[in-house]
């Protein structure tokens, strides 16, 4: 099982590397046009990266705010639940329970 394993990482290894080498064969082959003007492959994919850095980057910040909100929402909803169906419950319960008297 583990040489079945290991055989299929070494495979998927060698197949990403030869087609991270056919890629960029192609670009440094092709012609890249911005605005009608043809610009430098490398330094457009340069820029690229930088604006999907920040795209990347505000996305995971958004995704972040949103568990953050969720979890804060569940928390709010979860306290009202307890506080109606066993505080309450349990507040009234013991106020109808009254300690015995002593004996005089």
């Amino acid at each position: 099982m583990l040489k079945t394993i290991t055989k299929s990482a070494m495979f998927s290894s060698l197949v990403l590397g030869l087609m991270s080498v056919t890629n960029q064969v192609a670009l440094a082959a092709a012609k890249c046009t911005v605005n009608g003007q043809e610009v430098d492959c490398a330094e457009l994919g340069n820029k690229i990266k930088g604006f999907l850095a920040w795209g990347i980057g505000g996305f995971l910040l958004i995704a972040a705010l949103v568990i953050w909100a969720t979890v804060f929402w569940i928390m709010i909803v979860g306290a009202l639940i307890y506080y109606f169906l066993v505080k309450r419950k349990f507040a009234n319960s013991a106020s109808s329970f009254r300690a015995p008297t002593p004996m005089r």
